[in-house]
């Protein structure tokens, strides 16, 4: 578990970095802000991935608890620092209150990452082996239309990414959306025929995050538009959120299935 724990000090470096440099505007500070944000969205997206990795073995579902709850406290440093720490700073011309902030939810963090650890050493956990499980359940949606079509809208918020980088008038960037929600159209049609096939995912639930699919898209729009910074990418990784949620609950099913013969 020492992975964990490097990738957790890592996330919170990356963000008390990140807010010390916010009062410093120069180009070179821009661009290291920039550097610190990538680098704890990736971070981030690392330990989510290691916590779903956890939680797919019923033994260690008790970290499930936790895992979420350490999360939802990662986002709401996301969300605080990334997103809106130069509104704070700005408004109060103080950055001891983003630092404050920030040790509340490092102290909550922390004390949820010990909770993780102490539950998966009384297991005495392999992680290496689930990881390996983890792999070979892939593979076996690999093999099915969900893969493609989750392949594809991955490609479409690739593409969102850059627009995010590069396009410097809100016409085009609207415009590449637009494009992007016209081409997801097939790829959607495809999940929700496979969602309501499964018979795991109900017809509220699929049309509820088809419907967040496109609602996030558009609101990255107008997001754009009143806060024009790299945290519209936060608002256009949502879109994928609903399906990505309801795939693991087909993916769990899957595991359940498949995990006797792995093993």
């Amino acid at each position: 578990m020492k992975l964990l724990l490097r990738l957790h000090i890592s996330y919170y470096l990356c963000l008390l970095l990140f807010i010390l440099a916010i009062p410093h505007q120069s180009t070179d500070a821009n661009i290291f802000k920039l550097i610190l944000f990538l680098l704890t969205i990736g971070v981030f997206i690392f330990l989510c991935t290691f916590y779903i990795v956890l939680s797919f073995d019923k033994k260690i579902r008790a970290v499930r608890k936790y895992s979420n709850m350490n999360v939802g406290i990662m986002c709401c440093g996301i969300i605080l620092f990334l997103t809106f720490g130069h509104v704070i700073y700005t408004k109060w011309n103080i950055i001891l209150l983003p630092i404050f902030l920030f040790i509340i939810l490092f102290v909550a963090s922390n004390l949820l990452n010990y909770k993780i650890n102490k539950v998966v050493e009384e297991l005495q956990l392999d992680f290496m082996k689930e990881v390996k499980l983890f792999y070979k359940m892939g593979q076996v949606l690999d093999e099915t239309p969900i893969n493609n079509a989750i392949s594809r809208l991955d490609y479409m918020f690739y593409a969102f990414c850059i627009a995010v980088f590069i396009a410097e008038d809100i016409f085009i960037f609207v415009g590449v959306v637009g494009v992007i929600l016209v081409l997801s159209t097939k790829y959607l049609r495809a999940l929700k025929t496979e969602f309501l096939k499964s018979g795991f995912i109900s017809v509220r639930e699929t049309n509820l995050s088809l419907g967040g699919y496109y609602f996030f898209y558009l609101l990255s729009i107008i997001w754009t538009i009143f806060i024009p910074n790299l945290s519209t990418l936060l608002v256009g990784a949502l879109s994928l959120l609903g399906i990505k949620i309801y795939i693991r609950r087909i993916a769990e099913k899957v595991y359940e299935e498949k995990s006797g013969g792995i093993r």
